[in-house]
Protein backbone atom coordinates (compact mmCIF):
# COMPACT_ATOMS: atom_id res chain seq x y z
CA UNK A 1 0.00 0.00 0.00
CA UNK A 2 1.51 3.27 -1.09
CA UNK A 3 1.72 6.14 1.33
CA UNK A 4 -1.03 8.73 1.20
CA UNK A 5 1.87 11.18 1.37
CA UNK A 6 2.75 10.13 -2.16
CA UNK A 7 4.90 7.77 -4.17
CA UNK A 8 8.08 9.14 -2.58
CA UNK A 9 7.52 7.42 0.75
CA UNK A 10 6.31 4.00 1.84
CA UNK A 11 4.24 4.78 4.88
CA UNK A 12 3.03 2.97 7.97
CA UNK A 13 0.39 0.86 6.31
CA UNK A 14 3.12 -1.09 4.56
CA UNK A 15 5.54 -0.81 7.50
CA UNK A 16 8.55 -1.53 5.40
CA UNK A 17 11.58 0.66 4.89
CA UNK A 18 10.83 4.35 5.00
CA UNK A 19 12.94 6.68 2.97
CA UNK A 20 12.60 10.35 2.20
CA UNK A 21 14.47 11.62 -0.83
CA UNK A 22 17.66 13.33 0.33
CA UNK A 23 17.22 17.00 -0.32
CA UNK A 24 18.96 20.13 0.88
CA UNK A 25 16.90 23.19 1.73
CA UNK A 26 16.80 25.62 -1.18
CA UNK A 27 17.98 29.19 -0.80
CA UNK A 28 14.41 30.45 -1.07
CA UNK A 29 13.29 28.11 1.70
CA UNK A 30 16.15 29.17 3.96
CA UNK A 31 15.39 32.86 3.33
CA UNK A 32 11.70 32.31 4.04
CA UNK A 33 12.52 30.45 7.27
CA UNK A 34 14.89 33.19 8.38
CA UNK A 35 12.15 35.73 7.69
CA UNK A 36 9.68 33.70 9.77
CA UNK A 37 12.20 33.53 12.62
CA UNK A 38 12.38 37.32 12.44
CA UNK A 39 8.59 37.52 12.68
CA UNK A 40 7.63 37.63 9.00
CA UNK A 41 5.83 34.33 8.50
CA UNK A 42 3.82 35.15 5.39
CA UNK A 43 6.51 34.27 2.84
CA UNK A 44 7.24 30.91 4.48
CA UNK A 45 3.58 29.96 4.70
CA UNK A 46 3.05 30.89 1.04
CA UNK A 47 6.13 28.97 -0.11
CA UNK A 48 5.14 25.79 1.74
CA UNK A 49 1.50 25.95 0.65
CA UNK A 50 2.39 26.57 -3.00
CA UNK A 51 4.90 23.72 -3.00
CA UNK A 52 2.72 21.25 -1.12
CA UNK A 53 1.19 19.52 -4.18
CA UNK A 54 -2.09 19.64 -2.26
CA UNK A 55 -4.95 19.20 -2.61
CA UNK A 56 -4.09 15.92 -4.25
CA UNK A 57 -2.92 12.43 -3.48
CA UNK A 58 0.83 13.08 -3.60
CA UNK A 59 2.03 15.48 -0.98
CA UNK A 60 5.48 17.00 -1.46
CA UNK A 61 7.35 14.89 1.11
CA UNK A 62 10.70 16.18 -0.12
CA UNK A 63 9.74 19.76 0.70
CA UNK A 64 8.54 18.77 4.19
CA UNK A 65 11.86 17.04 4.79
CA UNK A 66 13.83 20.02 3.47
CA UNK A 67 11.95 22.28 5.87
CA UNK A 68 12.67 19.89 8.77
CA UNK A 69 16.38 19.91 7.90
CA UNK A 70 16.41 23.70 7.69
CA UNK A 71 14.81 23.94 11.14
CA UNK A 72 17.29 21.44 12.52
CA UNK A 73 20.16 23.50 11.15
CA UNK A 74 18.79 26.67 12.81
CA UNK A 75 18.34 24.84 16.11
CA UNK A 76 16.40 26.55 18.88
CA UNK A 77 15.96 29.68 16.72
CA UNK A 78 13.46 27.84 14.53
CA UNK A 79 11.53 26.08 17.28
CA UNK A 80 8.89 28.79 17.63
CA UNK A 81 8.22 28.68 13.88
CA UNK A 82 7.90 24.87 13.86
CA UNK A 83 5.56 24.97 16.85
CA UNK A 84 3.43 27.68 15.25
CA UNK A 85 3.00 25.55 12.14
CA UNK A 86 2.29 22.35 14.07
CA UNK A 87 -0.37 24.10 16.15
CA UNK A 88 -2.40 25.42 13.23
CA UNK A 89 -5.95 24.21 13.84
CA UNK A 90 -8.23 22.53 11.34
CA UNK A 91 -9.99 25.89 10.91
CA UNK A 92 -6.70 27.63 10.09
CA UNK A 93 -5.29 24.79 7.97
CA UNK A 94 -8.23 22.69 6.75
CA UNK A 95 -7.74 19.14 5.56
CA UNK A 96 -7.77 18.48 1.81
CA UNK A 97 -6.31 21.93 1.11
CA UNK A 98 -2.81 23.21 0.49
CA UNK A 99 -2.79 24.70 3.99
CA UNK A 100 -2.94 21.19 5.48
CA UNK A 101 0.73 20.89 4.55
CA UNK A 102 1.75 23.54 7.07
CA UNK A 103 1.11 21.58 10.30
CA UNK A 104 2.70 18.52 8.67
CA UNK A 105 5.88 20.53 8.08
CA UNK A 106 5.85 21.75 11.66
CA UNK A 107 5.50 18.22 13.04
CA UNK A 108 8.30 16.95 10.78
CA UNK A 109 10.55 19.72 12.07
CA UNK A 110 9.75 18.86 15.70
CA UNK A 111 10.73 15.26 15.01
CA UNK A 112 14.00 16.26 13.39
CA UNK A 113 14.90 18.57 16.26
CA UNK A 114 13.98 16.08 19.00
CA UNK A 115 15.99 13.37 17.27
CA UNK A 116 19.20 15.41 17.46
CA UNK A 117 18.77 17.57 20.55
CA UNK A 118 18.05 15.76 23.82
CA UNK A 119 17.34 19.04 25.60
CA UNK A 120 14.07 19.49 23.68
CA UNK A 121 13.15 15.83 23.29
CA UNK A 122 10.73 15.43 26.19
CA UNK A 123 8.97 18.71 25.40
CA UNK A 124 8.55 17.93 21.72
CA UNK A 125 7.41 14.35 22.34
CA UNK A 126 4.73 15.81 24.62
CA UNK A 127 3.81 18.20 21.81
CA UNK A 128 3.48 15.29 19.38
CA UNK A 129 1.13 13.59 21.83
CA UNK A 130 -1.24 16.52 21.48
CA UNK A 131 -1.44 15.99 17.72
CA UNK A 132 -1.75 12.20 17.60
CA UNK A 133 -5.56 12.40 17.59
CA UNK A 134 -5.80 15.17 15.01
CA UNK A 135 -8.68 14.38 12.66
CA UNK A 136 -6.49 15.38 9.70
CA UNK A 137 -4.90 12.08 8.73
CA UNK A 138 -1.73 13.66 7.33
CA UNK A 139 -1.02 15.26 10.69
CA UNK A 140 -1.48 11.91 12.43
CA UNK A 141 0.87 10.28 9.94
CA UNK A 142 3.43 13.02 10.52
CA UNK A 143 3.33 12.21 14.24
CA UNK A 144 4.07 8.55 13.48
CA UNK A 145 7.03 9.49 11.29
CA UNK A 146 8.33 11.95 13.89
CA UNK A 147 8.12 9.33 16.65
CA UNK A 148 10.02 6.81 14.55
CA UNK A 149 12.68 9.39 13.77
CA UNK A 150 13.11 10.27 17.44
CA UNK A 151 13.07 6.59 18.35
CA UNK A 152 15.99 5.91 16.04
CA UNK A 153 18.08 8.18 18.28
CA UNK A 154 16.44 7.48 21.64
CA UNK A 155 15.92 3.72 21.31
CA UNK A 156 14.47 1.92 24.32
CA UNK A 157 14.14 5.08 26.40
CA UNK A 158 11.43 6.42 24.09
CA UNK A 159 9.58 3.08 24.24
CA UNK A 160 9.31 3.62 27.99
CA UNK A 161 8.49 7.32 27.66
CA UNK A 162 5.46 6.70 25.43
CA UNK A 163 3.78 4.37 27.94
CA UNK A 164 1.29 7.14 28.88
CA UNK A 165 0.20 7.26 25.22
CA UNK A 166 -1.36 3.80 25.52
CA UNK A 167 -4.58 5.00 27.16
CA UNK A 168 -5.99 6.57 23.98
CA UNK A 169 -6.92 4.88 20.70
CA UNK A 170 -5.27 7.30 18.27
CA UNK A 171 -2.25 7.74 20.53
CA UNK A 172 -1.73 4.01 20.98
CA UNK A 173 -2.07 3.54 17.21
CA UNK A 174 0.68 6.11 16.62
CA UNK A 175 3.00 4.26 19.00
CA UNK A 176 2.54 0.78 17.54
CA UNK A 177 2.86 2.06 13.97
CA UNK A 178 6.00 4.03 14.78
CA UNK A 179 7.56 1.09 16.64
CA UNK A 180 7.16 -1.08 13.56
CA UNK A 181 8.97 1.32 11.23
CA UNK A 182 12.59 0.50 10.45
CA UNK A 183 14.24 3.61 11.93
CA UNK A 184 12.96 2.92 15.45
CA UNK A 185 12.55 -0.86 15.24
CA UNK A 186 16.10 -1.32 14.01
CA UNK A 187 17.51 0.52 17.02
CA UNK A 188 15.73 -1.67 19.59
CA UNK A 189 17.13 -4.70 21.40
CA UNK A 190 14.88 -5.12 24.46
CA UNK A 191 11.76 -6.98 23.41
CA UNK A 192 10.09 -6.68 26.83
CA UNK A 193 9.29 -2.97 26.61
CA UNK A 194 8.10 -3.27 23.01
CA UNK A 195 5.85 -6.22 23.83
CA UNK A 196 4.51 -4.25 26.82
CA UNK A 197 3.33 -1.43 24.55
CA UNK A 198 1.62 -3.87 22.16
CA UNK A 199 0.11 -5.74 25.10
CA UNK A 200 -1.35 -2.45 26.36
CA UNK A 201 -2.79 -1.73 22.92
CA UNK A 202 -4.55 -5.11 22.85
CA UNK A 203 -5.81 -4.50 26.40
CA UNK A 204 -7.21 -1.11 25.39
CA UNK A 205 -9.21 -2.72 22.58
CA UNK A 206 -10.37 -5.60 24.75
CA UNK A 207 -11.69 -3.23 27.42
CA UNK A 208 -13.48 -0.98 24.92
CA UNK A 209 -17.27 -0.68 25.18
CA UNK A 210 -19.27 -2.14 22.34
CA UNK A 211 -20.08 1.31 20.99
CA UNK A 212 -16.36 1.98 20.51
CA UNK A 213 -16.35 -0.19 17.39
CA UNK A 214 -17.87 2.81 15.56
CA UNK A 215 -15.23 5.27 16.78
CA UNK A 216 -12.53 6.29 14.29
CA UNK A 217 -9.78 5.92 16.89
CA UNK A 218 -10.82 2.37 17.75
CA UNK A 219 -10.78 1.40 14.08
CA UNK A 220 -7.39 3.02 13.59
CA UNK A 221 -5.84 1.16 16.52
CA UNK A 222 -7.27 -2.15 15.31
CA UNK A 223 -5.78 -1.62 11.85
CA UNK A 224 -2.50 -0.43 13.34
CA UNK A 225 -2.11 -3.65 15.35
CA UNK A 226 -2.91 -5.77 12.31
CA UNK A 227 -0.24 -3.99 10.27
CA UNK A 228 2.43 -3.43 12.90
CA UNK A 229 2.44 -6.71 14.84
CA UNK A 230 3.89 -8.86 12.01
CA UNK A 231 6.87 -6.52 11.59
CA UNK A 232 7.59 -6.53 15.31
CA UNK A 233 7.15 -10.31 15.40
CA UNK A 234 9.78 -10.66 12.68
CA UNK A 235 12.17 -8.56 14.78
CA UNK A 236 11.64 -10.18 18.19
CA UNK A 237 10.13 -13.58 17.43
CA UNK A 238 8.81 -15.81 20.22
CA UNK A 239 8.12 -13.09 22.80
CA UNK A 240 5.70 -11.36 20.43
CA UNK A 241 3.98 -14.62 19.54
CA UNK A 242 3.65 -15.42 23.25
CA UNK A 243 1.79 -12.16 23.70
CA UNK A 244 -0.47 -12.77 20.68
CA UNK A 245 -1.21 -16.29 21.91
CA UNK A 246 -2.34 -14.91 25.28
CA UNK A 247 -4.80 -12.61 23.52
CA UNK A 248 -6.10 -15.38 21.25
CA UNK A 249 -8.48 -16.58 23.98
CA UNK A 250 -10.56 -13.37 23.96
CA UNK A 251 -14.20 -13.69 22.97
CA UNK A 252 -14.41 -10.36 21.13
CA UNK A 253 -14.89 -11.44 17.47
CA UNK A 254 -13.36 -8.22 16.12
CA UNK A 255 -10.16 -8.74 18.08
CA UNK A 256 -10.06 -12.43 17.15
CA UNK A 257 -10.36 -11.51 13.47
CA UNK A 258 -7.49 -9.04 13.87
CA UNK A 259 -5.30 -11.78 15.37
CA UNK A 260 -6.25 -14.08 12.49
CA UNK A 261 -5.04 -11.44 10.05
CA UNK A 262 -1.82 -10.92 12.03
CA UNK A 263 -0.82 -14.59 11.87
CA UNK A 264 -2.01 -14.75 8.27
CA UNK A 265 0.72 -12.32 7.17
CA UNK A 266 2.78 -14.06 4.48
CA UNK A 267 6.08 -12.80 5.85
CA UNK A 268 5.48 -14.66 9.13
CA UNK A 269 4.50 -18.04 7.73
CA UNK A 270 7.88 -18.75 6.17
CA UNK A 271 10.12 -17.70 9.05
CA UNK A 272 7.92 -18.45 12.07
CA UNK A 273 5.69 -21.30 10.93
CA UNK A 274 5.74 -23.11 14.29
CA UNK A 275 4.84 -19.94 16.21
CA UNK A 276 2.04 -19.15 13.77
CA UNK A 277 0.72 -22.69 14.19
CA UNK A 278 0.59 -22.50 17.98
CA UNK A 279 -1.30 -19.20 17.90
CA UNK A 280 -3.73 -20.67 15.39
CA UNK A 281 -4.24 -23.72 17.60
CA UNK A 282 -4.96 -21.44 20.55
CA UNK A 283 -7.51 -19.55 18.46
CA UNK A 284 -9.17 -22.78 17.38
CA UNK A 285 -9.26 -24.14 20.93
CA UNK A 286 -10.97 -21.02 22.24
CA UNK A 287 -13.43 -20.70 19.36
CA UNK A 288 -17.07 -20.69 20.51
CA UNK A 289 -18.78 -24.05 20.05
CA UNK A 290 -20.99 -24.45 17.01
CA UNK A 291 -24.68 -24.60 17.81
CA UNK A 292 -26.31 -28.02 17.68
CA UNK A 293 -27.56 -28.30 14.09
CA UNK A 294 -30.57 -30.29 15.34
CA UNK A 295 -31.72 -27.21 17.22
CA UNK A 296 -30.93 -24.73 14.46
CA UNK A 297 -34.18 -24.24 12.58
CA UNK A 298 -32.67 -21.56 10.36
CA UNK A 299 -34.28 -18.22 9.54
CA UNK A 300 -37.96 -17.82 10.28
CA UNK A 301 -40.53 -15.63 8.65
CA UNK A 302 -41.10 -12.27 10.37
CA UNK A 303 -44.71 -12.25 11.54
CA UNK A 304 -44.48 -8.98 13.44
CA UNK A 305 -46.52 -7.14 10.83
CA UNK A 306 -49.34 -9.62 11.19
CA UNK A 307 -49.22 -9.32 14.98
CA UNK A 308 -49.41 -5.55 14.77
CA UNK A 309 -52.39 -5.76 12.45
CA UNK A 310 -54.10 -8.22 14.72
CA UNK A 311 -53.76 -5.90 17.67
CA UNK A 312 -55.48 -3.00 15.97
Amino acid sequence: MRCRWGADLVFTARLGRTSVPSTAPSDSLVRALDGAIAGRQGALFDLLARGSHLPGTRMNVALAEAFALACRARGAQADAVALALARLSANEAPGATALEFLPVCGLCALGARAATDESVRARFVAELHGHADDLRFRSREAVVQALSRIGQAAGESLVRDVAPWMDGYFHAAAVVLALALDPWLGSLHDSDTVVARFDEAFALLQAAPRAAARWPGHKELLLALERATPSVALRFGASVFDMVERWSVVSDPTLREAIERVIGAKKLVGRHASDVDRVRRALDASRPAVRNPDHDVGPTRDRSRNRRRGGR
